[in-house]
């Protein structure tokens, strides 16, 4: 496409202003199924704080014309469903830039463009990923739906590439496409002179003739401005991300109380974490006895994670947890069993490409059942059965963290 053509497109898209003409944007991405702008989610913070910034500049000289927010969705769920998210989307990102730039509702406008197939189009085009031909005759060659003579839906693009190959080439897709495809570009366009010159779309067709349609954009009206077209054409690398989590609290160790935790990634911000410690140690000659065996499930959830890697930052959670122990000093003894339930805090930094340290504590409240027993010429005498209620900490943790199983691929995936 020639810098002409690009101008030309450009002012058509920012009301048909020549004279001294300005544009900056940002892309704005989205969490799988949801429409709320999310600052800690990818680049969005970077990027709205630079964008929020010279659209006040620009509002407070005078300069800014209009602001234009497209959003699109992939092509996970219903097609009608995505449509409706897209324009939630748009509007919700409209809100936030009124709401955090100070600019007038009235020069925002918006347009939920559904499904992003065209960027999709784009994004296999210039990778290397398997049956890549086939895929893109699909995208090309395949209406969004595909009717029989009594009008109803008998096939369609989707179904299709689920469908081709058992469904690889679309599983990859969904890991390295679709995320990109779940997103809003807010454009700025700005006037420096209170002389504008207009230009008619007529007059611009003449100078420069309309490329034929694609045949993506003749099945489903979701193209980008112009002025983005070139945006989806080098696709970034994805970071990897690791989906398991094994671990050791070093401080258990350190009291010959080894621990085991295993922690696994079931969404962006949500983990489930199993541990369990066991100390099963004694001396029957000198009466002493150090047993005991906990096991812990734990619900978390992460917030304030750094760009890139999920599983660094800080968490909130919910654990349960049953103990048994047998406890003698030579002297006394009591055996028993707890429950115990409670919240935890806690904060994951990394120290290694696969390797993190963990800290945290826990509070909550645990009930223990235990009988009290005197150790007496080789014999363990009952003398009496008591009950514990205890409000306070339960857990405190500094555990080496070693991550695996990774999820997020590579450009290009294998051959």
């Amino acid at each position: 496409m020639t810098m002409k053509r690009i101008l030309l497109l450009f002012l058509l898209f920012c009301g048909g202003y020549v004279h001294a003409q300005e544009l900056d944007s940002a892309r704005i991405h989205y969490r799988q199924g949801h429409r709320n702008v999310d600052v800690l989610f990818r680049d969005n913070r970077t990027e709205l704080e630079r964008f929020i910034r010279i659209l006040r500049e620009e509002h407070g000289t005078g300069r800014l014309e209009n602001v234009v927010i497209r959003s699109w969705a992939s092509p996970d769920g219903a097609n009608r469903l995505n449509e409706v998210l897209s324009k939630r989307r748009a509007d919700s990102l409209k809100a936030y830039l009124v709401r955090h730039a100070g600019i007038p509702d009235s020069i925002v406008s918006m347009h939920g463009e559904g499904i992003a197939w065209d960027m999709l189009r784009r994004m296999v085009a210039a990778s290397d990923m398997l049956y890549k031909k086939e895929v893109l005759h699909i995208l090309d060659h395949t209406p969004v739906w595909v009717f029989d003579e009594s009008g109803r839906v008998v096939d369609g693009r989707k179904k299709q590439l689920m469908e081709l190959r058992g469904g690889r080439p679309y599983v990859y897709m969904q890991e390295n496409f679709f995320p990109d495809l779940r997103s809003s570009l807010s454009v700025a366009c700005y006037r420096k002179s209170e002389s504008p010159v207009t230009i008619s779309r007529k007059e611009a067709e003449v100078k420069e003739p309309e490329p034929a349609l694609q045949p993506d954009s003749v099945a489903e009206t979701t193209s980008e401005p112009a002025t983005v077209r070139q945006e989806a054409t080098v696709q970034p690398q994805r970071p990897t991300v690791q989906r398991l989590a094994v671990k050791t609290n070093l401080l258990y160790d350190a009291i010959l109380m080894p621990s085991l935790e295993v922690e696994y990634r079931i969404a962006d911000r949500w983990t489930v974490n199993l541990e369990g410690e066991i100390a099963w140690w004694k001396n029957d000659g000198r009466h002493k006895y150090y047993q005991v065996a906990t096991i812990s499930p734990e619900g978390r959830w992460w917030f304030g994670q750094k760009q890139g890697n999920p599983w660094h930052g800080h968490y909130l959670g919910v654990f349960g947890g049953f103990t048994w122990y047998d406890l003698e000093n030579g002297k006394e003894g009591y055996q028993g069993e707890a429950e115990m339930v409670g919240v935890s805090y806690g904060y994951m930094f990394p120290i290694g490409r696969r390797f993190s340290l963990e800290a945290g504590i826990g509070v909550g409240y645990m009930h223990s059942k235990y009988e009290e027993y005197l150790p007496i010429d080789g014999h363990y005498v009952y003398q009496q059965t008591n009950r514990m209620n205890y409000f306070g900490p339960l857990k405190l943790k500094f555990a080496l963290v070693w991550r695996l199983w990774d999820t997020g691929k590579k450009k290009g995936g294998a051959r």
